[in-house]
């Protein structure tokens, strides 16, 4: 009986040092792991056909909003964008007959795109004028679930939007 005993505790001791990975094991697979993110939102920003589609909205009053079952996208696709955001905050002028969101869609300007490589992110900036307004655009990638937008206007205060980036999905001509 003992030496079924002893037997048992080896067996139990042996497979848990097999299973187990060190500190050093695990830093280096999410080490691994984030490095390979960053090398697909790279890729997914320089091909300029990406969307963003908020989850969260803030605004800079600090009220956070929740986005989800709401309807919103930012899309960039090569050398024009199209935004259909919903808006909460303060308005210094208002448009009439609009409908209070933040949408454009036409040609942007001033577009950057660059890297923070320690902090393995992506930072997309442009400017972009609708009928009434000027908007700034930062859109901040983390990872490819966890992005940021900040959206700065000429008639309103900024919003801040948390989502996630995918690439840009491409309709047929045959689909409706």
């Amino acid at each position: 009986m003992k030496k079924h005993v002893i037997l048992l505790i080896v067996l139990v001791f042996s497979i848990n040092l097999t299973f187990s990975q060190t500190k050093a094991e695990k830093k280096a697979l999410k080490k691994e792991k984030q490095e390979q993110e960053f090398i697909a939102i790279k890729k997914l920003l320089e091909s300029s056909k990406f969307t963003f589609d908020a989850d969260w909205a803030t605004t800079q009053g600090g009220k956070r909003i929740s986005l989800i079952g709401n309807p919103n996208f930012l899309k960039v696709n090569d050398s024009i964008t199209e935004a259909d955001m919903p808006y909460f905050g303060v308005a210094q002028m208002a448009s009439y007959g609009g409908d209070g969101g933040i949408t454009f869609n036409g040609p942007y300007k001033e577009y950057s795109l660059t890297y923070n490589e320690k902090k393995h992110r992506g930072i997309v900036k442009y400017a972009i004028t609708n009928d009434s307004e000027n908007f700034k655009i930062t859109l901040t990638v983390y990872s490819p679930d966890s992005a940021s937008l900040v959206v700065y206007s000429s008639n309103r205060n900024s919003i801040t939007f948390d989502g996630k980036v995918e690439p840009l999905k491409i309709k047929d001509k045959g689909d409706h």
